[in-house]
């Protein structure tokens, strides 16, 4: 296109008329603010679940021993303890969070019969839940985000990556506004659910590996062929931005 020169009065025409393109095409801002992000960067955030866990008819047996820091990283190792047993780490924020943005960077493992994620919920009672990630391990080139209401009515996004998600790092966020939810991988939108919550609801921060049950299957000899016969959930960064209303 020819570079065309406006004289004063057409340039000041076209600025006041760019000025009211913008306003109209805009985005509303939430007319609201945000506080400080806080890094939940330490065990000391966290409660280390034990025991084991039958949920959806899983397999694993969550072992304080499975999750430590390695610096500034939480390590989540999952692997085949033998007689049918198998270890795994989770780990919930003892701190109940509310309105804002919950960012997770995670590198996923892959295998079969393993579902890693990384969430949010309510716990008392359980619902609603926030997904940030789930990927189950035989189909690492999906990452699941889903909402689960009060009623555990579902409403769920798949986000594809042809080179696949697992064992790199990603970063896995949702925001929860008073009225919808968004959620994000890397950065890029995916998908929104409009809901309200009920008053004093809020949301632990949850990571964990699971291992079989009804989503993922089961695990098998595949699944634990690694040099040290392990698989791991590491995750570099954790991080709450309140949002007020």
């Amino acid at each position: 296109m020819p570079l065309t020169l406006l004289r004063p009065a057409r340039l000041l025409t076209a600025a006041l008329a760019t000025c009211l393109l913008t306003a109209l095409t805009a985005v509303p801002a939430h007319a609201s603010s945000w506080g400080t992000p806080v890094s939940l960067n330490s065990l000391s955030f966290w409660n280390v679940v034990s025991g084991r866990w039958t949920d959806n008819n899983e397999l694993e047996t969550y072992t304080p021993s499975c999750v430590w820091y390695d610096g500034s990283t939480l390590m989540i190792k999952t692997y085949n303890a033998g007689g049918g047993v198998y270890d795994s780490g989770r780990v919930e924020s003892k701190a109940l969070y509310g309105y804002g943005t919950y960012s997770f960077t995670a590198s996923m493992p892959n295998g079969d019969g393993l579902l890693p994620a990384v969430w949010g919920a309510y716990l008392n009672p359980w619902l609603p839940e926030m997904d940030a990630a789930e990927i189950i391990g035989s189909k690492p080139n999906t990452a699941y985000q889903t909402f689960h209401d009060a009623g555990n009515n579902q409403t769920q996004w798949a986000a594809n990556n042809s080179s696949g998600w697992t064992n790199a790092f990603h970063t896995y966020s949702f925001t929860w506004w008073p009225d919808h939810i968004d959620f994000w991988v890397d950065g890029v939108f995916t998908g929104t659910k409009w809901y309200s919550t009920a008053s004093g609801v809020g949301m632990h921060f949850i990571i964990d590996t699971a291992v079989g049950g009804d989503w993922p299957g089961n695990p098998d000899s595949s699944t634990w062929a690694t040099a040290d016969g392990a698989r791991y959930l590491k995750v570099s960064a954790v991080t709450y931005t309140p949002y007020y209303p």
